[in-house]
């Protein structure tokens, strides 16, 4: 359905609506108020016949033997048809008087022209106008197989409020039905009247309205089509109503898209370059980011190995620990093993001393025992028999110092064989005390050994000169493995100084590489933290690039598309 169409069903079908329900409720109104107006005619006119009956004449209603009604003395209204024929004669209306529900008096007759007096009114009427008091009335009440509008009112005794009667007016239900036909014709009339010059005004205006909406709809359809190059109508801009709103509008959205495509084109190129860049930028970023990563991972590789060696180390470190401590044990025993060498190279030397004493006397007894030994055999001849006695006892001394020259070389340090030699000597001696007695028998003896005693004197003189020489050399060594030994020692204290430093700087060289290995973790926990960012980047660029590249594609596309408008 085109849109004029559509206007005019809009625009029609409210207006026919309208003009439809105006007529069903103005044809009910006019209706009820024609009922209404019946109504109130009739009340008016039995106020009247009321009147009629009731003023010149004074008394009461009394009905008589013959079933007359009466009012007084002088109206007998049972008689009185006049009255009511003329009232329907007049007004159209028939009337009738009841004594109570009875039908006295009465302008209507059936098809024989029979008045229809002593009948009755129905029970329905008797209780509400009888016994409430009220009237009644009704709009379709069938009287003698004929449909009535009737009216009833009571009446009452003069002078007093007992009900005594009823007064009733009724029309024929045509005659009202014809004159609210001939209204509703009337009012039918005017309102199809109405509702055609509104439907020629309505189709005026909307066919106007639709040549302007299609002249704006042409112009939309040419913008559509990429063409701006348009001009609205003066005559759709000077109007004032939605119609030159909308071509205004349509002015303003050309200038308006003229400006954004322009703006568009100029910014497409600009927007294609920079996504290019863009593009190329993300791409760069990209690679570098996966050196990075790779940098990262050697990192991470490299804090790991780093962890491990450090732990390594540690281990290490304590191990040496352990073999430092070990070794200052050691040490410490070398040190007391070497403070007791010292004190026995000190006794060794004292020894050596002593035995350089003894040597000494040793040597001045040679040499005493030589010049005795002289000076014996220079008395051989005078004294032969002590001769060799004193020449057994200088060679048993020989022997003897031979023997503690021998002991005190074997003794070394020790020098104890002195003791021994002493002792045997001090036995030699007091053999030599005892044997003196028998120089005299031992003087041959002497004299023949006293050669021999001169030649090993010679040979021992010699032999202690030597050994004394060895003693000297050997205290000289000793005194030299004294001052080694001495700074040995020192050494050794040195070395145990230096243990406890070197202890010293291994604790703290373990703390610091545990705080290196503990450095390490972290670096490690951080570098895979880092690893982790540089994967979520790495996934940003990756899909920063693939928006790039989509980007690139849009603006391409956009300005393949912009290409259509004209300006």
């Amino acid at each position: 359905m085109k849109l004029k169409a559509k206007i005019l069903s809009l625009s029609l079908i409210p207006v026919i609506l309208l003009g439809v329900s105006m007529f069903l409720v103005a044809a009910d109104r006019m209706a009820n108020g024609i009922y209404d107006e019946a109504y109130l005619g009739m009340h008016a006119t039995t106020l009247a016949v009321k009147d009629i009956f009731e003023i010149g004449y004074d008394g009461a209603y009394q009905l008589d033997e013959k079933g007359n009604l009466w009012k007084g003395e002088d109206l007998n209204i049972s008689q009185s048809l006049d009255i009511v024929d003329h009232i329907k004669e007049n007004t159209g209306l028939d009337v009738t008087i009841f004594w109570n529900d009875t039908r006295i008096l009465t302008s209507i007759v059936d098809k024989n022209g029979t008045r229809q007096i002593g009948t009755k009114a129905p029970s329905e009427v008797s209780q509400l106008v009888l016994v409430e008091g009220k009237s009644y009335q009704n709009r379709q009440v069938n009287i003698l197989g004929k449909d009535y509008i009737v009216y009833y009112t009571p009446f009452y005794q003069d002078g007093t409020t007992d009900i005594v009667g009823m007064i009733f007016l009724g029309t024929p239900q045509d005659s009202v039905s014809q004159i609210i036909n001939k209204v509703r014709l009337q009012l039918l009339m005017i309102i199809l009247f109405g509702i055609i010059l509104s439907v020629i005004v309505i189709y005026y205006i909307v066919n106007k309205i639709v040549v302007l909406l299609n002249k704006n709809m042409q112009l939309l359809g040419m913008m559509s089509s990429g063409n701006l190059d348009i001009i609205v109508e003066d005559k759709i801009l000077q109007r004032k109503d939605e119609i030159g709103e909308l071509g205004r509008n349509i002015e303003s959205l050309k200038d308006k898209f003229g400006q954004i495509i322009y703006g568009i084109r100029t910014k497409s190129d600009d927007v294609f370059q920079e996504s290019d860049i863009l593009k190329n930028t993300t791409e760069t970023v990209y690679h570098i980011m996966k050196e990075v990563d790779n940098a990262v991972h050697n990192i991470s590789r490299s804090c790991n190995n780093q962890t491990e060696d450090a732990v390594q180390t540690s281990q290490n470190v304590m191990e040496m620990g352990e073999m430092i401590g070990h070794n200052g044990a050691e040490m410490t025993k070398l040190n007391d093993m070497s403070n007791k060498i010292r004190k026995i190279s000190k006794e060794t030397l004292l020894h050596f001393e002593q035995l350089n004493k003894m040597m000494a006397n040793v040597k001045e007894a040679i040499y005493f025992l030589s010049e005795q030994t002289n000076l014996t055999s220079e008395s051989v001849a005078k004294i032969s028999s002590a001769t060799e006695v004193i020449t057994a006892i200088a060679s048993k001394t020989n022997l003897l110092s031979l023997n503690a020259s021998i002991e005190a070389a074997r003794a070394g340090d020790q020098g104890n064989g002195f003791a021994v030699v002493a002792a045997e000597i001090q036995q030699l001696s007091q053999q030599s005390n005892t044997e003196a007695k028998e120089i005299k028998e031992i003087v041959n003896t002497l004299n023949m050994h006293s050669t021999h005693a001169l030649e090993r004197m010679k040979e021992t003189k010699a032999a202690v000169e030597e050994q004394e020489k060895d003693i000297i050399k050997t205290s000289d060594k000793v005194r030299d493995v004294n001052v080694s030994i001495h700074e040995m020692v020192s050494g050794m204290e040195y070395i145990m100084q230096e243990s406890q430093k070197l202890e010293e700087t291994r604790i703290n060289t373990i703390a610091i590489v545990q705080n290196s290995a503990a450095i390490s973790e972290e670096n490690l926990a951080s570098v895979e933290e880092i690893l982790t960012d540089i994967k979520k980047v790495y996934e940003d660029i990756e899909k920063i690039s693939d928006k790039a590249k989509m980007l690139n594609t849009h603006s391409q596309n956009m300005k393949e598309r912009i290409k259509v408008f004209s300006l």
